[in-house]
């Protein structure tokens, strides 16, 4: 049979939370013989849970990788976290995998976080097979639980397999492609023909799944309707076209603990699956990159992990050319030079060195430096960009306090973490003058709190981060702000005359220099205005950043001697003040503009919730999925947790995206906090 697709394809493994992952990666790697024997979950045998963190957890907190063969073809098993708080690692996997495997378990069907990952897969335009696993359990429902799938993913939904069996009685699988029966056995796989009982359903869904599959090409199409049924081959090529173009979502089954059905995933994904192509910007328009083996080398960074015994490794996608040997490419981002002293590919956590890399391959780089996730390696003098995306909106944002004596250390640690996790956002907040994490929810917390202690020796604790409030000038006013002192020596001298006058409180703050006559002399203008911003920054009558207004400095006196630009910004400073005072000012909060997508069902729920945060909606309309879409206007102290909230709301479903609109006046209950 001819080769239909690249040797080297990435394969995304998606579920909830105890689906069975893990446990089918273990399964592949025996079945593919990698592993002699699979490893537990609970035990933290597995290949991929070495992190002490998912060990205590038992569950999987980052992308876990695992290459295996089948004959000369490599697949990159790219395990995912199933806890909504890590889905950003589940994005990443997402971005470089040729096709999905979405495992659902037997006995809980479609759950909401099945939905979620069902929609991520689809809106990163990946292709999906769905793995219903775990048809030996006692709870198992075959039927409910491909009729949940239905629901979810509607008429594209098309089985390839049919159990033998269900719980204790589950014994193999129906192929329906090749009209047999699977059994599995302690001596191995026994094929044999389709057994009467279920001749007729297997004859029934088998027709269906031809129909759907024909109808993708028309030739096959007349051949059928004359009576004239394809072989595997050409079944195969239209399926893995079908599933790339999203018109078929192949359902296959098994129980990864005991290994059935797991061969048979191998070998669909191995025949079916193609390389997708990459989307990039290439100097400022997009391009779509092909799989050329003979093109340049181009390199994708997806995941960055810090070794405590290797260092810094950087994990590449191989997107088009052939890596062999030390190499020299240039990060777009940058423009530096990068070099490549060695390649490898993880198993867990090990790098097992290997000196080559084709097209679709994925590889891991010990000691890169200064490459980020989404960087792009290439030659020199090609402006080769990633897609910009759109970051994930934060579930809770944190205050991170330790002893003072700490402060260097830990902000050097957090920026080291979020290399890694990219979920992880680390900012300063200037008015606590306290580090902020923007986390994905409570145990991404945790995780985060647990890392710092364990590889850092930091012992932390947390507090709700102050809400920023600001203040404005209410009305213009023209000022003196004059600083006139002897000492002995030289003396400070500076007068500057100053109009002051309110701006949308949202602009940038103006300056104008009006000065005629070398009133003030040119070099000290700049003092003025730079006296007037730390005046701003340092806060109004009421102890709040001001914002929102433009000085004109118009006039002012300077003398020989004692004038420097030192007295001038005290002066500038004093200018500031003396117009708050004079005019009197305004605190304001921020007004965030929120827009959150959730299922219809939840309407009336989220509505209620965002009229109790003082939210004003502006609007509702439906997007393209189904989903109702809101638009509202709410202060940014009622949202410091609004993602949890909202995930609570909509059973993890709901969406938001949330972004500065505008300042208003703070009511007094705002103020009397």
């Amino acid at each position: 049979m001819a080769t239909r697709h690249p040797k080297a394809r990435t394969v995304a493994l998606l579920g909830r939370t105890g689906v069975g992952k893990t446990s089918l990666l273990e399964a592949i790697l025996v079945a593919t013989g990698s592993l002699e024997r699979p490893g537990r979950v609970a035990d933290g045998t597995t290949i991929c849970g070495t992190d002490p963190e998912e060990r205590n957890h038992q569950s999987s907190l980052a992308i876990a990788m695992a290459p295996v063969w089948i004959g000369d073809d490599k697949l990159t098993l790219l395990d995912t976290p199933g806890l909504i708080d890590f889905y950003g690692e589940t994005e990443r996997a997402l971005d470089v995998a040729d096709v999905a495997v979405l495992v659902v378990h037997a006995a809980d069907a479609v759950q909401n976080d099945t939905l979620v990952l069902w929609r991520m897969a689809r809106e990163a335009g990946v292709p999906v097979v769905v793995f219903v696993n775990a048809l030996d359990t006692e709870r198992a429902n075959f039927e409910a639980t491909l009729q949940s799938l239905e629901h979810m993913v509607g008429p594209s939904l098309a089985p390839v397999e049919l159990p033998i069996g269900v719980g204790a009685e589950f014994t193999g699988v129906l192929d329906l492609l090749t009209n047999e029966a699977l059994r599995y056995t302690n001596a191995g796989v026994e094929h044999g023909p389709v057994p009467e009982g279920i001749a007729e359903l297997e004859q029934r869904v088998r027709a269906s799944l031809l129909e759907a599959i024909v109808v993708g090409d028309d030739t096959l199409t007349e051949r059928y309707l004359e009576g004239d049924e394809p072989d595997l081959d050409e079944l195969e090529t239209t399926l893995g076209h079908l599933m790339a173009d999203g018109r078929i979502v192949p359902v296959v089954l098994g129980s990864a603990i005991r290994g059935v059905g797991v061969d048979r995933l191998i070998s669909l994904l191995d025949e079916i699956a193609e390389s997708r192509p990459i989307p990039a910007v290439e100097d400022g328009e997009p391009v779509t990159l092909a799989r050329d083996p003979e093109a340049d080398v181009v390199l994708r960074a997806f995941k960055v992990i810090v070794d405590p015994y290797v260092g810094r490794i950087v994990v590449f996608e191989v997107v088009s050319g052939t890596v062999s040997g030390d190499l020299n490419l240039t990060n777009s981002r940058t423009q530096t030079e990068e070099r490549l002293h060695g390649i490898g590919y993880l198993v867990g956590a090990k790098i097992t060195p290997t000196d080559r890399a084709v097209v679709g391959d994925v590889i891991a780089v010990a000691k890169l430096s200064h490459v980020l996730v989404g960087d792009i390696l290439t030659r020199r003098g090609r402006n080769l960009q990633p897609v910009p995306t759109v970051r994930r909106t934060p579930a809770m944002s944190v205050a991170v306090l330790g002893a003072a004596s700490d402060d260097e250390k830990l902000s050097t640690a957090l920026h080291r973490l979020a290399e890694e996790d990219t979920s992880l956002a680390v900012r300063h907040d200037a008015i606590s003058r306290h580090l902020v994490i923007d986390v994905m929810g409570e145990m991404h917390l945790q995780v985060t709190l647990e890392r710092l202690r364990r590889r850092f020796s930091l012992s932390l604790t947390t507090e709700t981060p102050r809400v920023p409030l600001y203040e404005t000038i209410l009305a213009p006013a023209t000022v003196e702000g004059r600083l006139k002192k002897q000492t002995g020596g030289h003396g400070q001298y500076a007068v500057v005359n100053v109009t002051v006058e309110p701006l949308d409180p949202m602009s940038n703050f103006e300056f104008v220099d009006a000065v005629v006559g070398g009133a003030v002399p040119r070099q000290y203008i700049s003092a003025v205005r730079n006296g007037i911003e730390r005046a701003m920054a340092h806060g109004g009558p009421n102890g709040q950043p001001v914002v929102g207004l433009r000085a004109t400095l118009f006039d002012g006196k300077a003398h020989s001697v004692d004038s420097s630009e030192a007295a001038f910004e005290t002066a500038g400073s004093f200018a500031l003040r003396a117009a708050l005072e004079q005019s009197g000012t305004a605190v304001l909060e921020r007004i965030m503009a929120v827009e959150a997508a959730v299922p219809a069902e939840y309407l009336g729920d989220v509505l209620t919730d965002l009229s109790s945060r003082r939210g004003r909606v502006i609007g509702t309309t439906q997007n393209d999925e189904g989903d109702s879409v809101i638009v509202a206007h709410v202060p940014e102290a009622e949202l410091m947790r609004y993602g949890l909230d909202l995930r609570r709301l909509t059973g993890g479903r709901g969406r938001a995206r949330i972004e500065p609109h505008h300042l208003t006046e703070a009511p007094k209950s705002v103020l009397a906090k």
